[in-house]
């Protein structure tokens, strides 16, 4: 299945919260349930309802008995011996990003209303990537992407942002170096799906041509995913 994206706004409607949490299992509502911002239970919520809902149809069983564990390090796989699918999630601001594809990916999505600290670029960047970061934009851009390799790679940030480097702007799609080799050689691009966000995509390898589907919630029921995407 080639990568499909989809972009995912909130506030939700309440009329679909019964719908939403219907998809969804108890164990993980209870979970979302513990967040202290309401805004964060929506944004979850509607993450983990999409996805579960979007990949029911391909795995031919019911949104909520869909099997799900963590890797050690927190990035939820599909429990099944030799997955088919895989997706990612990522939320921000009042948006969610969702990933689904025939291969282990990363996805990432950030808001970028707030000023870069100045400290910021030089913590998280390597020498060779100062060169390009010439606004907050860049720097988003850059975050994104580095963010998007370690959930592709499912270390998440017990590696840190400057143990890997883009060789390029990832703007313009670039690759991943790294001493670690489950990120080493990764392939990654950002972009802006629209104003106030920045996105990124990361594959093992070159990414083909991807665009990020807008989704409404409303239309979430009556979407489906075919199998030959």
């Amino acid at each position: 299945m080639s990568p499909r994206l989809f972009m995912l706004p909130v506030p939700l409607p309440s009329s679909l919260l019964p719908w939403m949490q219907a998809q969804v299992p108890d164990s993980t509502l209870a979970r979302i349930a513990r967040l202290r911002r309401t805004a964060d239970q929506h944004l979850s919520l509607l993450a983990h309802a999409a996805l579960r809902h979007l990949l029911a149809p391909l795995l031919g069983c019911a949104a909520r008995d869909i099997p799900m564990r963590s890797l050690p390090h927190g990035k939820p796989v599909l429990d099944m011996a030799r997955p088919e699918l895989h997706f990612s999630l990522s939320h921000s601001g009042q948006r969610v990003l969702l990933g689904i594809a025939g291969q282990p990916l990363g996805v990432d999505i950030e808001a970028t209303h707030v000023p870069v600290d100045a400290a910021l670029p030089a913590l998280c960047s390597l020498p060779a990537e100062l060169h390009w970061l010439h606004s907050d934009l860049d720097f988003y851009a850059l975050w994104c992407a580095k963010e998007a390799a370690l959930k592709q790679a499912g270390t998440g940030l017990s590696i840190g942002p400057k143990e890997l480097m883009l060789d390029r702007h990832p703007n313009l799609g670039c690759s991943v170096q790294s001493p670690h080799s489950v990120l080493n050689g990764l392939h990654v691009c950002s972009r802006t799906p629209e104003p106030g966000y920045a996105a990124a995509l990361c594959l093992q390898q070159t990414l083909p041509v991807w665009c990020i589907e807008r989704l409404e919630p409303e239309q979430l029921p009556d979407s489906r995913l075919g199998s030959n995407a």
